[in-house]
């Protein structure tokens, strides 16, 4: 019998609150993050477990403020403004420093243990609220079995350009089998030309199929249309109800569709509207090329990203200080960084600060990159992800796939 997810790790825990923290506004990633599921699990209403979630991280800083009467400059007062200033009101590092008249030294060291002091009020309201709770396991979600099923599968990937009217000609045997058994038809309307996807050609094939079951599961004049789009931000396949029921449930029986889909860069859209109408798209953004800035002293970093990146959407750009890549920036408007630490006269950490004070970079995506274990540092300084040397063509894969993503989804590639 399936089994519920693990329950985290102490230190996974850790990550996971300062990631929710650095995004405590942005209702679609609280929505995916898995902190949601621990400390919202109680909340049968996805919807409403970003809210829930807001509640229990806001309530666990303000629980940490000093006694009533405590002096307005003392050390415990400026260590819990340092929680309020950054994440609640969400001031920059260098902006609570000068507010609060710290040095970096101090504002780093009092914010590492305010972040402890939360995680450990947290972990231990969720330790207690799980000890309170029935002892028998409950039994994972259909969501939950999909996510995780598509995340192994999503393990095993291999991007290549594929046609999606080849994959429709392939699964038509089986569409066709599937429609004759409910007395209905599939009716197939591919343009002649249409842009190749990138993507797992299983994993499309599967995505596909759940789609389509679902929409003749619903489908009430006998008809199914599947057709193909190409826009220009998204390309991709679109499957047509015109009879659907108005009670019908667009998400429900589309989970594993929906979690493929995201494993293999793209989104699966649903519409039902007034009328019958409904339509699911599986779409993908239109390939494009994104600019990735490699600042590391060691130009070889670069050329080994280049090779790494050769049958990717990603040209590189490399720089071996921060005064390259400032050059850099305003030259290419990368879509990404990846930064080292440990340079010459500027360090990463620096690169990084001045990188998250300046409008014109405080929303590119940096991941730093190097042979020190730094990530939580990383994380409070605003870095996207961390990279640790020697690095892999898989490792950069998966850090790089959300970011071109999210990059797309905002207009053309940079």
């Amino acid at each position: 019998m399936p089994t519920s997810p693990p329950p985290p790790t102490r230190e996974a825990f850790a990550r996971w609150v300062q990631e929710a923290l650095q995004r405590l506004y942005d209702l679609p990633y609280l929505q995916k993050h898995p902190l949601a599921d621990v400390l919202a699990a109680a909340e049968p209403d996805r919807l409403q477990r970003v809210p829930h979630l807001r509640r229990a991280l806001l309530d666990a800083i303000h629980s940490l403020a000093p006694a009533q009467g405590a002096q307005a400059q003392s050390p415990d007062w400026r260590a819990y403004r340092i929680l309020e200033l950054r994440y609640i009101e969400g001031l920059t590092p260098p902006e609570v420093m000068q507010q609060l008249a710290l040095s970096r030294s101090y504002y780093f060291r009092e914010q590492a243990r305010m972040l402890d002091a939360l995680t450990t009020t947290l972990w231990e309201r969720w330790q207690q609220s799980a000890q309170a709770a029935p002892a028998e396991e409950a039994s994972p979600s259909r969501e939950q079995l999909a996510y995780a099923e598509a995340s192994r599968l999503a393990a095993q990937t291999s991007g290549e350009h594929v046609d999606p009217a080849d994959v429709l000609q392939q699964l038509a045997p089986l569409v066709e089998s599937l429609a004759h058994s409910q007395g209905k038809r599939v009716q197939v309307d591919m343009p002649a030309q249409l842009v190749p996807l990138r993507a797992d050609r299983v994993l499309l094939r599967q995505a596909l199929v759940t789609a389509i079951t679902y929409a003749l599961d619903i489908a009430t004049d006998q008809a199914v249309r599947i057709t193909g789009f190409s826009e220009r931000r998204a390309a991709g396949i679109a499957i047509h109800v015109a009879g659907a029921p108005e009670a019908a449930q667009p998400g429900r029986g589309l989970e594993v569709c929906a979690q493929l889909m995201q494993a293999l860069g793209g989104e699966l859209q649903v519409e039902h509207t007034f009328g019958g109408l409904w339509q699911a798209r599986l779409a993908w953004p239109t390939e494009a090329i994104h600019t990735l800035l490699v600042v590391d002293d060691n130009q070889d970093f670069a050329n080994l990203f280049r090779r790494y990146l050769a049958s990717h959407s990603w040209r590189v750009v490399g720089a071996a200080d921060g005064e390259q890549a400032r050059q850099a920036i305003a030259e290419h408007l990368p879509t990404a960084i990846i930064l080292d630490v440990m340079m010459p006269r500027e360090d990463g950490w620096e690169l990084l600060m001045a990188l998250r004070a300046s409008e014109a970079t405080r929303t590119t995506p940096v991941i730093i990159c190097s042979v020190l274990n730094e990530p939580r540092l990383a994380q409070a300084l605003g870095a996207d992800g961390y990279l640790t040397k020697p690095v892999n063509q898989q490792a950069l894969l998966r850090a790089l796939a959300p970011l071109a993503q999210a990059a797309a989804s905002q207009g053309p590639a940079r």
